[in-house]
């Protein structure tokens, strides 16, 4: 028996040990998707973003452009929603929910919550974080076999034509982000050296591909072209190894904070469409600071601060539910546990 207990004390703390990549493994399923990211209506005038419902299920909310007023989009649709994306026109919002297999799919609605419809309803393949290039022509995404690697695809706005965009890149790839003029795509992905997480800009027809900041150590993530297309934002780790939205230029100079706050997390930047401004968190506002003064924050009620104090939990850098990694590892620990209790 004495033997029993020391054989589960070890299984025990071995799971414990591996929780971290097994939650690692998990959130390698899923891009910055699942969070309250929003963005900008192309008039400047709303903002379109992923939080919780009263029931504490994801779903898109339409708010007023200073983060107010917020309002669910599709209140009598049971399934989930993430990454929204406006259509150039304002008229529809392209975002990610499930369909009937479960599968994380490319939807489209309205802009007043009507006619939601599959994208790619023959497509197989998952598919997340969708992105309108502005001439309304194109979408960018994420997308993967069962067992393959995240992979860019891009396609026709009605979702014909799709096909990956970089074939022959080994590297996973997330968070695409059409350049304003539509030539271009920012994304981040692995970098060769060291293999961290770092921004990276190709051509629309998958060639010219070139890392933004080749000498920076940091990680990086979720880059957003400003409207003049001269700047991007992105989500990197400062000193306190929490996340912070970034402003850098186009050629990787000028990198500086957006914000001064020193608590909570920020994820997910995108640009009001006067180049003003940056939602990030869903519906926390911005002012765009002038080189080397910091923006006052525009929270959900309105009111101007200097912390950005939302907190919507890390997850791989950023990649997916609050404390869903610490879920997955304390299911696998009470798992081997019980395994253990029963064999003895």
């Amino acid at each position: 028996m004495k033997i029993t207990r020391i054989i589960t004390l070890l299984m025990v703390l071995t799971a414990l040990a591996l929780s971290p990549f097994i939650s690692a493994t998990v959130y390698e399923e899923y891009d910055c998707s699942i969070k309250p990211d929003g963005s900008f209506s192309p008039d400047g005038t709303k903002i379109v973003f992923s939080g919780f419902d009263d029931e504490g299920k994801d779903k898109l909310f339409i708010s007023k452009a200073d983060g107010t007023g917020a309002k669910v989009l599709m209140p009598d649709v049971p399934k989930k929603e993430f990454t929204p994306d406006w259509s150039p026109d304002g008229e529809k919002i392209f975002f990610i929910s499930f369909n009937a297999q479960g599968n994380g799919k490319i939807y489209v609605v309205n802009a007043d919550g009507t006619g939601k419809t599959e994208l790619m309803p023959d497509s197989p393949l998952k598919q997340w974080s969708p992105d309108v290039s502005l001439d309304g022509t194109k979408i960018a995404y994420v997308s993967r076999q069962p067992g393959s690697k995240e992979k860019l695809y891009i396609a026709n706005i009605d979702g014909t034509g799709a096909k990956e965009l970089m074939p022959d890149d080994p590297d996973k790839q997330f968070s695409p982000n059409f350049s304003p003029d539509g030539t271009k795509i920012a994304y981040h992905s692995f970098n060769v050296d060291g293999k961290l997480d770092k921004i990276f800009i190709v051509n629309v027809d998958g060639t010219g591909k070139e890392e933004l900041m080749p000498d920076s150590d940091e990680k990086q993530f979720t880059p957003s072209f400003s409207p003049d297309g001269t700047k991007i934002a992105y989500v990197s780790f400062n000193e306190d190894k929490l996340e912070r939205v970034y402003i850098v230029n186009v050629d990787g100079t000028g990198k500086r904070r957006l914000t001064t706050a020193t608590e909570g997390r920020e994820y997910d930047p995108h640009w009001s469409p006067d180049g003003t401004k940056i939602v990030y968190n869903g519906n926390v506002v911005v002012s765009v600071p002038s080189d080397g003064v910091t923006g006052s924050v525009a929270t959900a009620t309105g009111s101007s601060e200097t912390d950005a104090n939302a907190d919507t939990g890390a997850g791989d850098e950023g990649k997916s539910t609050p404390g869903f990694g610490w879920m997955v590892g304390a299911g696998m620990v009470l798992l081997v546990y019980l395994l253990a209790r029963r064999a003895a």
